[in-house]
């Protein structure tokens, strides 16, 4: 039945599956391994592997416990995840949790895959289960990757040299549940730096004085369906974001407001919940309070 298990995790998408239709990592890790060979990339960049998942509502309880159980199985030293993060859907958007999966380069995401099945594979063996208990883990794991894979889809998004557009507040503390704003927006052909500047200036600048933001954080589209640009706002509770945009909300649009907008194509919304994540140090898993 280990064997059956492992085949389970060969096979399934997991979190790190690069479109919807196509279930098998060797093949897609070959191409995105040669799109970053042709592109030439740098592999010193910070970037993130988001995978939305449409579980749905009476199973979703059960979805969150058995990500923990899974995401923990596949613990290991040699892994080069760095940080994994799970958000709830509360507003605007269709899917019910989006994962964040962190690492310090794209080679680092190429590889993790293999290493967290390895390491399944060698924690379960460890637990010395007998027929009946393999049997029960299988299922529980067939189970999972079959919500995991229903409908997700995935985006890999890349953070290098964006760090003045990056607020974290002395007191910010990841054990917690937060309240998220992601702003998602296309700019027109040859307008990043006006955005780059807008958001610096602008936004970023209010947010940082405002003292109701606990954090704040800008990625840009490197591989799969995704905007030009997203930017996070983070919040200790819903109060602190309420107080935020009642204090923001209206006024004169200034010069520096209109050049801004005018690099925008295309520009939405959505609030998320932080949840849960990963210890970086400890690479385990586990919900806020």
């Amino acid at each position: 039945m280990l064997e059956s298990l492992k085949y389970y995790l060969l096979l399934t998408t997991r979190k790190r599956t690069f479109e919807a239709n196509h279930f098998n990592f060797i093949i897609m890790k070959n191409l995105i391994t040669a799109l970053f060979l042709t592109l030439g990339l740098a592999v010193s960049a910070q970037v993130v592997n988001i995978t939305y998942v449409s579980v749905d509502r009476e199973n979703s309880e059960t979805f969150l416990e058995l990500h923990k159980k899974f995401t923990n199985l596949s613990n290991g030293e040699d892994r080069t995840i760095s940080g994994s993060g799970m958000f709830a859907h509360a507003f605007a958007g269709d899917y019910t949790f989006a994962i964040y999966d962190f690492y310090a380069n794209e080679q680092d995401l190429v590889n993790d895959p293999a290493l967290a099945d390895a390491a399944m594979q060698a924690n379960v063996e460890a637990m010395k289960l007998d027929d009946a208990a393999k049997e029960a883990l299988t299922a529980e794991y067939q189970s999972y990757s079959a919500m995991y894979a229903h409908n997700h889809t995935d985006q890999i998004r890349q953070s290098i040299g964006l760090e003045d557009l990056k607020f974290e507040s002395e007191d910010l503390d990841w054990s917690t549940t937060k309240v998220v704003v992601v702003s998602t927006y296309e700019t027109k052909w040859g307008r990043d730096g006006d955005f780059y500047e807008g958001v610096k200036n602008g936004s970023l600048k209010t947010l940082k004085e405002s003292g109701h933001a606990t954090a704040a954080y800008a990625s840009r589209h490197l591989y799969g369906s995704g905007a030009d640009w997203h930017t996070y706002q983070f919040y200790n509770t819903w109060s602190d974001f309420a107080a935020y945009e009642e204090a923001n909300l209206g006024g004169p649009m200034t010069d520096d407001n209109k050049k801004f907008w005018s690099a925008i194509e295309a520009h939405s919304d959505e609030i998320l919940t932080f949840i849960g994540g990963m210890n970086p140090e400890t690479k385990t898993f586990n919900y806020a309070k």
